[in-house]
């Protein structure tokens, strides 16, 4: 039987797409369908098989285009003439967003032995794999495997694994399981490990795969914006790009480009500008026109850069933290740039500290990655998955690079250049700091309340909202709370707001405590207590205060709880041992509820 039936392309294009059938008939496999990859380490044998012929100890890949994804199935036949085994294993994947998966893939995959010795599917994002139905024991522990595999997807995200061994009389049920982690499909692909002695042992045959494509709906994301000097700008996107009516216009009398060039991926684009930048500007880019191949229309259609300033000490911070990520995404840490310049972050090392004190490799931010003044940049290693999750709106700023994994109770987390002699901020994370609410810290991201609060504070930092599904990388955090300059007033201490509730929904989830003292050296003490008088937390003991300044309460009593719903005291003294100057004031905070 031919392989996959070309001849329907110009009536019925989407099964042409979304259909693919190869028995390997036609003996070859550079064309119809055309397969990529490792093909020197593959080739079609005299029984019609795709069989193994690496001549050392390889891992080696072959994929070719396959977007059936809605209500599909995925049939193939695999031998192996060896007992499975860590080196020595197969795998199909079923659904993958690309070919080159060396640095990590979105898809699925089944694999054949490996450790235990079974038939398993999993999940691929990014370089996160998942086991979503484990095999039954056994199955491939034997010194000769050969079985037809079929795995099928209908519905909502409902898989079935099959296996069919020659003694079978049909199909046995694996597994059951529902996944939506992943959208859609560009490529089914086959792999093999071998050891240097079984480099011929594997084999491929009757591949069967039906399917809808997968509708994208999903508008494209502006990835980057960089500035090369003296006159080019270089745009990248999250897909595949429609360059074909797009027109652009840039501010500061630079108008539009004299020449744009399409990079080979057709997800960037390089604009040349007839005059040259300026330092000390802000450049403004629109965009007009410009869509996905899908023909979905780019939402955010302007960004904003200029020419680069050198980072100092106190330029950028750690603004949030998600140490222990969800399910269904990752864990991202975010940066913010407090300053009024423009920086470049290319080269930083984001990474933690060894029990010595030292630090370890960690990660390197990529190159071309600039952040605007007072503005947001998270990180995570994939880029799609964290912004899906959380349903970031289409401005946060959110990159994928290499990731090294958070520890879930507690860290210490740094921020350097490339040589790690320059610590630009660090922070001492701990699963405590979560809010009183927060049972379960797993896919909760902590977040610092203010910028300008210290780092090191546990009541700089907040819990994420629930609002936001517990995290807001690339944006505005959900318990931001502004810090304005004091006005002159006659009152030393007062609550903002007066009226908070400490549930943790993003809205006036923490009551500050300002104060302002009239010379150096006040010592302060406060308390709440309820309504009869009784304490129920000592917030600040014998603290030296600053000339003006504040405290948080998050609602917490002295023993963790919440406290309950209701009006409170709170007690603030302040004492001089200097000049003798004492003073104290009661007022009600009350605790309420949404």
């Amino acid at each position: 039987m031919k392989k996959l039936c070309l001849f329907f392309m110009f009536f019925l294009p989407i099964i042409s797409f979304g259909q693919l059938i190869e028995d390997f008939s036609d003996g070859n496999i550079t064309e119809n369908p055309t397969w990529t990859g490792d093909i020197s380490n593959f080739m079609i044998n005299s029984s019609f098989q795709l069989q193994s012929k690496a001549i050392t100890a390889d891992t080696s890949y072959l994929f070719t285009p396959s977007q059936a994804f809605e209500n599909a199935t995925w049939e193939c036949l695999v031998k192996l003439n060896l007992n499975p085994s860590l080196n020595n294993n197969a795998t199909i994947y079923l659904v993958s967003d690309r070919t080159d998966i060396s640095s990590g893939f979105n898809g699925y995959f089944v694999q054949i032995g490996n450790s235990p010795d079974e038939v398993s599917l999993f999940v691929q994002e990014g370089n996160k794999k998942t086991r979503i139905i484990s095999g039954i024991n056994d199955r491939t522990n034997i010194n000769l495997v050969e079985m037809k595999i079929l795995v099928t997807r209908k519905g909502l995200g409902f898989f079935e694994l099959f296996t069919k061994l020659p003694t079978d009389n049909d199909f046995v049920l694996v597994g059951k399981t529902q996944n939506l982690a992943i959208k859609s499909s560009s490529y089914f692909g086959l792999r093999y490990m071998n050891t240097k002695t079984n480099g011929s042992d594997f084999y491929f045959d009757d591949i069967k795969v039906t399917g809808d494509i997968a509708l994208d709906t999903i508008p494209p994301t502006w990835s980057s914006l960089t500035l090369e000097q003296p006159n080019k700008l270089k745009l990248r996107f999250s897909d595949e790009m429609d360059f074909s009516k797009v027109t652009y216009l840039l501010d500061q009398g630079m108008g539009s480009p004299v020449s744009q060039n399409i990079s080979a991926d057709k997800m960037g684009v390089e604009l040349t500008f007839e005059r040259n930048f300026e330092k000390g500007k802000i450049y403004k880019l629109q965009t007009f026109g410009l869509k996905d191949l899908s023909g979905n229309m780019l939402e955010i259609t302007e960004k904003s850069i200029g020419l680069i300033e050198k980072i100092s000490v106190g330029d950028i911070l750690i603004n949030e933290v998600m140490f222990e990520n969800p399910e269904n995404s990752l864990e991202y840490i975010e940066i913010y740039n407090i300053s009024d310049k423009i920086l470049d972050l290319s080269g930083l090392v984001f990474t933690t500290r060894k029990a010595d004190g030292s630090l370890n490799t960690g990660n390197v931010i990529p190159a071309q990655t600039t952040i605007l003044p007072k503005s947001y940049l998270a990180i995570c290693s994939d880029e799609k998955m964290v912004r899906n999750y959380h349903a970031c709106p289409p401005e946060s700023n959110i990159i994928s690079c290499t990731w090294s994994t958070l520890n879930n109770e507690g860290a210490t987390l740094v921020l350097a250049n490339s040589a790690k002699d320059t610590i630009y901020d660090e922070l001492t994370y701990n699963t405590k700091w979560h809010h009183v609410m927060i049972k379960n810290p797993k896919g909760v991201a902590l977040e610092r309340i203010n910028p300008s609060l210290p780092t090191q504070d546990a009541s700089s930092w907040h819990s994420a909202s629930s609002e936001t599904n517990y995290g807001t990388p690339g944006y505005k955090n959900s318990q931001f709370r502004e810090i304005t300059p004091l006005k002159k007033t006659e009152k030393f201490v007062w609550a903002e707001p007066e009226a908070f509730s400490p549930d943790n929904d993003g809205i006036d989830d923490v009551c500050i405590i300002r104060y302002k003292t009239e010379s150096n050296g006040f010592v302060g003490n406060v308390i709440i207590m309820n309504a009869l008088g009784v304490k129920i937390l000592q917030l600040a003991s014998n603290i030296l205060l600053s000339n003006e300044g504040f405290l948080t309460w998050d609602g917490k009593t002295e023993s963790g709880k919440n406290a309950n719903v209701g009006i409170y005291v709170l007690y603030f003294e302040m004492f001089n041992a200097q000049n003798g100057v004492r003073k104290h004031v009661k007022m009600p905070i009350v605790v309420s509820s949404r």
